[in-house]
């Protein structure tokens, strides 16, 4: 007897969803067989049992399916475990569902986890991808780019320049010379991937018996080294840090540009840096030309009496006035002479201003003078 397509639709809407079934058991494992101690309880998920034994063995997985006691004599394969019927060579079908990969190492063409942990031998986690975000505490790296923002710092230890140094490696290197005279302590690469490389040089400590503290190094032909708008074919280096930096281009490199220069316990004192905030020349009727270091405006009022100039400068640049140094240096003759020669001295300072009085003898004269302005308090160590 047939059944209408009316019927079938009732006995759909009728039909009975059914009671939910138990939870299974939970696969444990894999383990090594080895690692199982005698006595050990494998459990083959039945009834009851929370879990679901796997171990391996000789190079395969066998799944436990009947429960038992380890012992010396029921390893997989074995006459007795085969005779009670222990164990089940691994099904694939059996071991992917359980979302457990079981594999000592795998070559996995396409894989999509939630999250990957990698922990060393004490459990710490060293790398970790996870919710987005990618951590990882130790690893050699070679060849990176980076786009976006480098937090921390990036450091490369200062080694000594020897016969085995890593050139393409450390951008710190300590050269040591024996004194002497100037000699070749150190051969820099000169390949076009130097181009915008930096490298610190030190010539310093590390056990030498400098004596003169000299060390060079020279250049390959056609290549040099670029110092305060110069080319030389040697560097020089006494008891100091030198900073380069390459210079070329994807093809050609032209050789180091020197960017600083540090003096690091020399024998004798060689000073620092004057700050420099503004230099000048003013003309025997009072016209000034300058420049400042930070764009600001200087004047210049010649005064009533012969041979005084008061050069007014911004109110933020010094905090004492003892702080403004000022060279000055006469220029040609004093006004209406073509002999006799002008001298210029710093009458008075203020923090905005300072009074300058110009002669040729031992009367005041108008005339011109060059100035510069210094802030001593810099110097304060």
């Amino acid at each position: 007897m047939g059944v209408s397509r009316t019927q079938v639709v009732k006995f759909i809407r009728k039909g009975d969803t059914g009671a939910k079934g138990e939870q299974g058991a939970t696969l444990r494992g894999p383990q090594a067989w080895s690692d199982c101690a005698t006595g050990y309880a494998f459990k083959a998920g039945g009834a009851g049992e929370q879990w679901k034994d796997v171990v391996l063995y000789n190079g395969n997985y066998y799944s436990c399916v009947k429960s038992h006691t380890k012992t010396a004599s029921n390893y997989p394969g074995s006459t007795t475990a085969t005779a009670n019927g222990y164990w089940q060579l691994g099904d694939k079908i059996e071991l992917v569902a359980t979302k457990i990969l079981l594999a000592t190492y795998a070559l996995v063409e396409n894989l999509g986890v939630t999250a990957i942990d990698m922990k060393d031998a004490a459990g710490n986690i060293l790398f970790q991808a996870k919710d987005g975000n990618v951590t990882c505490k130790t690893g050699t790296f070679e060849n990176v780019n980076i786009s976006g923002k480098l937090k921390g710092s990036v450091r490369n230890p200062f080694v000594s320049a020897g016969d085995s140094f890593d050139t393409d490696y450390s951008d710190n290197v300590v050269m040591i010379s024996s004194g002497g005279g100037w000699i070749d302590a150190y051969s820099l690469p000169w390949d076009a991937s130097q181009s915008g490389r930096r490298i610190t040089l030190v010539n310093y400590k590390w056990g030498s018996t400098i004596s003169e503290g000299q060390a060079g190094i020279s250049a390959p032909s056609g290549k040099y080294f670029y110092i305060n708008g110069i080319s030389k074919s040697e560097l020089k280096l006494s008891r100091e840090a030198v900073e380069l930096l390459g210079y070329g281009t994807a093809t050609t490199f032209y050789g180091w540009i020197v960017l600083r220069r540090t003096d690091l316990m020399t024998n004798y004192r060689y000073g620092r840096e004057l700050k420099v905030l503004a230099f000048g020349s003013v003309t025997s009727t009072g016209g000034l030309t300058y420049r400042t270091f930070d764009g600001s405006t200087l004047s210049c009022t010649k005064q009533s009496t012969t041979g005084r100039y008061l050069i007014t400068m911004p109110s933020g640049w010094f905090s004492s006035a003892s702080h403004c140094t000022v060279l000055l240096t006469g220029v040609g003759y004093s006004s209406g002479s073509s002999s006799a020669l002008i001298k210029a001295s710093l009458v008075s300072r203020t923090t905005t201003t300072f009074l300058v009085g110009t002669s040729d003898d031992a009367s005041a004269n108008d005339g011109a003078f060059d100035f510069v302005i210094i802030n001593n308090n810099d110097w304060i160590v």
